[in-house]
């Protein structure tokens, strides 16, 4: 059993306080109140040692936002896995985990209320910078496919998965109906990408 370097422990707990005192102050008061310098008087660190992990606040928001992100793909992963031989129960279980999780998500709440209000910042993590999110529900999606219907075709399932987690993403930003109908919706337009029918 190796055992993880002072140096390194020391670096990835300031990391985790920080997210959390960040994500306190982002469901406090948006993103926009948040201030590096709260942040790092907050986590017991010094302003410098703050920007060395993050870069700068953008850096803290997109790590806030990757934070989140895995937090829904463990959960996402999760449900996937007590679907394994129906892919269509799969995919509406899933996108209806991330509907809900998104209400219940007090960040992603903080950060969709604040933009309604012309706080905006961080919005673009969710939109128009959004691969990282994309890519790593794509992926999960891929994983889960490829591990329990391998006789369906790759190159469908990827496109598939790219335009579930796309669609999905769309309608946390902009909701257009409630969630039972949306996640019905999202999952049969997955499903015709594979040429497959929502029972």
């Amino acid at each position: 059993m190796t055992v993880e370097p002072l140096r390194l422990a020391f670096r990835r707990q300031v990391r985790e306080q920080a997210l959390l005192e960040a994500h306190a102050l982002v469901v406090d008061r948006g993103w926009a109140q948040v201030r590096m310098g709260e942040v790092a008087a907050r986590t017991g660190v010094s302003r410098p040692t703050l920007y060395k992990e993050f870069g700068d606040k953008q850096g803290l928001g997109e790590a806030l936002i990757l934070r989140e992100t895995e937090r829904f793909l463990t959960g996402i992963g999760e449900v996937l896995e007590r679907h394994p031989t129906d892919i269509a129960a799969g995919v509406l279980a899933a996108v209806e985990y991330v509907l809900s999780e998104a209400d219940a998500s007090p960040l992603l709440r903080g950060i969709l209320t604040s933009a309604r209000a012309g706080d905006d910042d961080l919005l673009p993590l969710l939109t128009t910078r959004s691969a990282p999110v994309l890519t790593a529900a794509t992926q999960t999606l891929v994983v889960w496919f490829c591990a329990h219907f391998p006789e369906l075709d790759l190159e469908d399932l990827a496109d598939s998965a790219d335009a579930l987690a796309r669609l999905t993403v769309s309608h946390l930003v902009l909701p257009a109906e409630d969630r039972t109908r949306t996640a019905r919706r999202l999952t049969r337009v997955a499903l015709r990408c594979l040429g497959l029918d929502l029972r």
